[in-house]
């Protein structure tokens, strides 16, 4: 982008000094007062070795000072006017993603490496902890703001990931919204043929109707916020199917996480049963399944979970959040992570873990239950705290016959060992956060 404005900058440079030469000075009196103003904004213009938009705005401010008030300067004053404040946008975007990750870079340079050694190896001694205590296979990846190093256990293996899959499908959305072929605002017709199964409270919209209309962006707030699978069935059918969520994958360079077949083909294959329209009707999918000879119903669930063909890898999801937390505000990216700020589901999960002051930015996912055995319970997104450091996280658990009680647990420890990681390398944080805030004094009314 600094290219580009240099470039810019050149050819307008050209363009005011024509102009100037062509115009002439109106007197003498007012040349010497141009020439005047001109050597102290001169001296200004060093900045722009160092500061490429303060250099802007001087060559902006030099222009408008020391060239003279004629007709054709007028024109080029206007139409660099224009162009300043365009590229100081343009610029101001670009230097929100840098000052999104400041504070980290800086911690990172001013911190003692033997500090950060020892607070990654306690997160690493208590994450090992929990997962070795914990009954069932998991996978737990974690990035913090001071190493590039992922900590964690089984990153790299591919774990199922039911709803935490609604991600890729919105973020597909808002790419095709950024490249001006979607609008958020577009209603979209909702019908009774993008019912699928389980959890879908936009199902009761059709209650006494064939149809309703609903804009994307509402979609996109039922789909990640309430993991609404009717509206993610719509929003894959906008965004072009399976195949599109794929190749948006591949486009970014994800080898380690793939989009299943859809909700309905997904969930009828981990059942052992094949997919039939009718089974969109009331609880006919659940009904059909409890026929399925238990047999046949753990094969295909074996298989699934060896298997998934919605499988991704908690560290390179992880490695996606901390990429997109980088990102400026108007990247796909960012506006998801923006739109993951206001989920609702999993509140006992990782949410349930925070210290006071933290955000979490998270999409959950549950899979189906067979027996004493639960499957895809899984809690990924951004943990931020109070001082603005971001700790990328995904917890997933393949399966476990473990309760709620017992899941949600391990999750929220997770949680608490990322904030004493934290802790530990601002001790200040800690204790300011502690510090009772002062009473503000009511003032008196006036009678």
């Amino acid at each position: 982008m600094l290219t580009i404005a240099n470039k810019h900058i050149k050819t307008l440079d050209k363009l005011l000094q024509r102009v100037t030469c062509n115009d002439g000075w109106q007197s003498t009196a007012q040349f010497w007062r141009a020439k005047q103003r001109c050597r102290s904004i001169n001296r200004m213009m060093e900045v722009r070795k160092w500061h490429p938009l303060a250099g802007i705005w001087f060559l902006h401010l030099q222009r408008k000072l020391c060239s003279p008030w004629t007709h054709k300067s007028r024109i080029m004053r206007s139409f660099f006017n224009i162009f300043a404040v365009t590229l100081t946008l343009t610029s101001a975007l670009s230097f929100t993603a840098i000052a999104a990750t400041a504070s980290a870079d800086i911690a990172k340079k001013t911190l003692p490496t033997d500090l950060i050694a020892t607070a990654d190896e306690k997160l690493k001694t208590e994450i090992d902890t929990y997962w070795k205590t914990f009954p069932g296979r998991a996978g737990v990846a974690i990035y913090t703001p001071f190493s590039d190093e992922i900590i964690g256990k089984r990153p790299t293996e591919r774990f199922p990931q039911q709803s935490v899959s609604k991600m890729w499908v919105a973020l597909t959305i808002l790419e095709q919204e950024a490249a001006g072929k979607l609008s958020l605002d577009k209603r979209i017709r909702v019908s009774r043929d993008d019912v699928v199964v389980f959890s879908q409270p936009l199902k009761n919209y059709l209650d006494g109707r064939d149809s309703f209309d609903m804009s994307l962006r509402e979609l996109l707030t039922h789909s990640v916020n309430a993991s609404d699978n009717l509206a993610n069935n719509v929003l894959l059918r906008i965004a072009g199917g399976p195949q599109a969520i794929n190749q948006m994958l591949d486009r970014r360079k994800v080898q380690s996480i793939r989009f299943g077949p859809g909700e309905v083909l997904l969930q009828s294959a981990i059942a052992g049963l094949e997919w039939q329209p009718e089974y969109r009707k009331g609880n006919a999918f659940k009904a059909q399944r409890s026929r399925i000879p238990m047999g046949k119903r753990k094969a295909a669930l074996d298989a699934y979970l060896e298997t998934p063909l919605d499988g991704a890898a908690p560290g390179t999801i992880a490695l996606v959040l901390k990429r997109f937390s980088e990102r400026d505000a108007n990247d796909p990216g960012a506006k998801l992570l923006k739109l993951m700020a206001g989920t609702y589901t999993g509140r006992s999960r990782l949410r349930s873990g925070l210290a006071p002051g933290w955000r979490l930015a998270h999409k959950t996912g549950t899979g189906q239950v067979l027996e004493s055995i639960a499957t895809a319970i899984n809690d990924v997104g951004v943990m931020t705290a109070p001082d603005g450091c971001v700790y990328p996280v995904a917890v997933m658990i393949a399966q476990t016959p473990a309760g709620s009680e017992v899941t949600n647990a391990f999750m929220q420890n997770v949680a608490r060992a990322i904030t004493r990681h934290h802790d530990y390398i601002h001790p200040k944080a800690k204790a300011a956060e502690a510090m009772p805030k002062p009473k503000q004094v009511a003032k008196a009314q006036r009678n």
